[in-house]
């Protein structure tokens, strides 16, 4: 993973600011476009992961290698944002966060790109998204919400954290104890108007698991139709393909809950184009793999019938 950072200029940007607190946005530009030759590059948004709870803009634990390679072999430039996290946040405000960074995407940041890079322009019309876990949950929100965002194609793994999906959501139960006390402790000490737009991994796992395992995540979500899958797919219009990839063994998102979101997507909307991808493996089982690997390769046939 570390390797493949040299091979890209890593330029960073501020979406928007909010009480004098500036948002994030981090591009990285493949070195192998020349710094002479006119051209015009695709672009690959990545949203981080970290169950809405921590992370932080292309932070290696959570980007996987086969998105830098696949932005290296289409020439394309890979722009990933902050946002706004739980508990300090609601779902509302991530969402808020999203919709003002595409709106960023298709204002300002062409005229950013081109000031650094002159002989760069980006090619608006040929956006790809792509998220590891809460991460691709927001690049499915960004198809499903935000047709001005204009994606051509959605790249989603281990994606499912729709609050109405059964086996994504436990039950609320009070026999855990430690798990609720360390949620309720965290949840009393935040003061109001606190925004944090930065945790690096594995800060907070604990909050992350313990809000998965008492079902207290829409608790903290909030309510809005708009995170749930159920809505999406009845009030979207015109939803971009997906290919959404998902682990057999994984503890954090089961199995049968991207299952479940999946066979929802193709009962309500049977029209989309949609590539469900299932291999071995944990939480994060894609780290490593590469372009040329099998599985992979057949998903970056699907993606490039739409995509660059």
């Amino acid at each position: 993973m570390a390797s493949l950072f040299p091979r890209f200029d890593r330029i960073t940007l501020v979406y928007k600011t909010l009480g004098g607190t500036d948002f994030l946005a981090a591009a990285l530009v493949p070195k192998s476009l020349s710094t002479e030759e006119k051209k015009s590059c695709p672009v690959l948004v990545h949203f981080h992961g970290g169950g809405l709870v921590n992370g932080s803009i292309l932070e290696p634990a959570y980007l996987c290698q086969w998105p830098l390679e696949l932005a290296e072999s289409k020439d394309a430039i890979i722009v990933s944002p902050e946002y706004r996290l739980m508990p300090e946040a609601n779902g509302a405000d991530i969402l808020e966060d999203i919709k003002d960074f595409w709106t960023w995407v298709h204002t300002t940041l062409p005229i950013a790109i081109s000031g650094l890079r002159p002989n760069l322009t980006l090619d608006l019309d040929r956006i790809a998204a792509v998220g590891e876990s809460a991460g691709g949950y927001l690049a499915m929100q960004s198809g499903f919400l935000f047709p001005e965002a204009k994606v051509r194609v959605i790249m989603a793994q281990y994606c499912a954290m729709y609050p109405d999906v059964r086996r994504y959501t436990p039950h609320a139960t009070d026999l855990l104890e430690k798990e609720n006390a360390l949620v309720d402790t965290y949840l009393k000490q935040i003061k109001p108007g606190t925004m944090r737009l930065s945790t690096p991994f594995p800060t907070m796992i604990d909050f992350v698991i313990s809000l998965l395992k008492t079902g207290r995540k829409e608790e903290v979500m909030g309510n809005d139709a708009r995170l749930r899958l159920d809505y999406c797919l009845r009030t979207t219009k015109e939803i971009p393909p997906m290919w959404i990839a998902q682990g057999t063994e994984d503890h954090i998102m089961p199995k049968e809950a991207t299952d479940e979101m999946v066979e929802k997507i193709k009962k309500i909307r049977h029209e989309v184009p949609l590539l469900y991808s299932v291999q071995p493996g944990d939480h994060g089982f894609d780290k490593d793999y590469k372009l040329c690997d099998p599985w992979l390769a057949e998903a970056m046939v699907f993606v490039g019938k739409y995509w660059p």
